[in-house]
């Protein structure tokens, strides 16, 4: 099983529309349909700092980054008759149209969901048990998985066939954060309940990438003059919340941001600026938090992610 067997989508246009969530194939969409023969996620793009050495044989290795993430598809437009071909070959244009993708998200320019559904044997709390219904084997999990991403150029629609029921056709998308998500998000409540500690899942250390989580704290009064959050990798972050007032805080463990709503408040935190750095690791983290007065909840919403 792969993921040719199921349904892909960007921006409403679904590829493999032939074939149900599960996998399974519809007779009723056989004729009309954009069906993927090749999906390939794997091109990366690497910035790498090389420094040759001073007439010597070798060089320096500096800091290397993944940036972006390209995704092509190819395969074929077909359709019952030319007009609905016609309406497909729109479609796929209108989705794939750089500036339509950005004035449908302009706060991401142009960045959405690429949704797609592959197998796994890696147990990751999204999966579901799966048959492959061609061979009737099973084939462990199966799992809906996206990739962020906008157009990296206009589809390519070579020409009707000569029957003037189908066309091939072949489109890329680029992915400014090359990781690869569960499409369902993970969202991990802290309080009192469960003594401020749980679990945040990821794909296995073998698989997984780090995600960098959105905190949210919410607060009824003031709190701590030292509330930790350890998200279980590298320095816990501590705020000083002795002053405060009843509200909703959040920690964009991504950029360092700290707010409380709108107004930023990096002035709450205690710990050092070159330490405040929190992710969850492939495999999952143990998430806590200490000193919690006033505390309601603490929120750690993320997606899993693999490579």
């Amino acid at each position: 099983m792969n993921p040719y067997y199921f349904p892909m989508e960007y921006r409403g246009f679904v590829f493999n529309a032939h074939r149900s969530a599960a996998g399974v194939e519809v007779p009723a969409f056989i004729a009309d349909t954009a069906r993927v023969q090749s999906f390939d996620p794997t091109r990366l793009q690497q910035r790498d700092q090389r420094e040759a050495l001073h007439l010597l044989t070798g060089g320096d290795l500096g800091d290397a980054t993944l940036v972006f993430r390209y995704i092509s598809l190819s395969g074929i437009l077909k359709a019952s008759t030319g007009a609905k071909l016609s309406d497909q070959i729109a479609a796929m244009e209108a989705a794939f149209d750089v500036e339509e993708a950005q004035r449908a998200s302009p706060a991401t320019e142009g960045v959405l969901p690429f949704t797609f559904t592959d197998t796994t044997e890696v147990v990751t709390g999204r999966g579901v048990a799966w048959t492959d219904p061609v061979t009737g084997l099973g084939d462990g999990q199966y799992v809906k998985e996206r990739f962020m991403a906008r157009p990296a150029g206009f589809p390519i629609l070579p020409g009707r066939r000569s029957g003037g029921d189908s066309v091939t056709f072949a489109c890329e998308l680029v992915c400014p954060d090359p990781r690869r998500y569960i499409d369902t998000a993970e969202s991990v409540v802290l309080n009192g309940a469960n003594g401020f500690a749980a679990n945040c899942p990821n794909w296995t250390a073998a698989q997984g990438v780090a995600v960098f989580p959105l905190v949210t704290i919410v607060m009824s009064g003031a709190g701590s003059a030292g509330l930790t959050i350890d998200l279980g990798d590298v320095a816990s972050l501590s705020l000083n919340m002795a002053g405060e007032t009843a509200g909703t805080f959040t920690w964009d463990t991504a950029t360092g941001i700290i707010k409380k709503g709108a107004t930023h408040r990096a002035d709450l935190r205690n710990t050092a600026a070159s330490t405040l750095f929190g992710y969850i690791s492939a495999g999952g983290n143990a998430a806590a938090a200490g000193n919690t007065t006033n505390v309601t909840s603490i929120t750690i919403a993320y997606r899993q992610a693999r490579r």
